[in-house]
């Protein structure tokens, strides 16, 4: 897919209708269901990460329009979601919790970490992905089209946070969090 046929779909891409969105919402549960229901990952609710906002709701907002950029580009998808579900997943409130490395510098290598604790072996495309996701905040760029997108999404839906527009998302949110506590994903 060429950029001009990927930037056409934008508006799509970044639509949050709820009433159109059922389709993605049952595949975006069935490809991280498993994520999004595990102990831990339900913890980040409690876990503030931009102002008023979760990082639960973060990570989820970021993880949905991670899929669905991927699911309008030749890009793979599952990969690409899971990566972007994990890539803040650092377990800590990072106001109150303090390092020896700065927070955006700190945080993937202790998502990364956490992402392999709980769930597993990561692909290296999911690795580059968590570990690169503060490009360019930090100097290592993403190796892959998934890891630009998972990149582009955060700083978008972090902006949605930082001027209150990620409300926008609720519904979606509160969709997902139904169909993952009443249904197998």
């Amino acid at each position: 897919m060429s950029f001009i046929n990927f930037a056409s779909d934008i508006p799509e891409i970044m639509s949050l209708e709820l009433d159109r969105e059922s389709e993605n919402i049952e595949d975006f549960c069935k490809i991280g269901g498993d994520i999004l229901s595990h102990p831990r990952y339900i913890e980040m609710k409690g876990y503030n990460h931009h102002g008023t906002v979760s990082c639960h709701y973060h990570s989820v907002f970021v993880a949905y329009m991670t899929y669905k950029a991927c699911r309008h580009s030749d890009c793979n998808t599952v990969e690409a979601t899971r990566a972007a579900l994990l890539h803040d997943f650092y377990l800590y409130d990072w106001h109150i919790v303090k390092h020896d490395e700065y927070h955006a510098f700190y945080h993937p290598k202790e998502a990364k970490k956490n992402a392999e604790k709980y769930f597993g072996s990561l692909t290296a495309l999911q690795s580059d992905m968590i570990l690169a996701h503060m490009w360019p905040m930090h100097l290592m760029p993403p190796k892959s089209k998934e890891g630009m997108i998972l990149t582009a999404a955060d700083k978008i839906c972090a902006s949605f946070d930082f001027i209150k527009l990620s409300d926008k998302f609720r519904p979606i949110y509160d969709r997902i969090d139904e169909v993952i506590g009443y249904a197998v994903c």
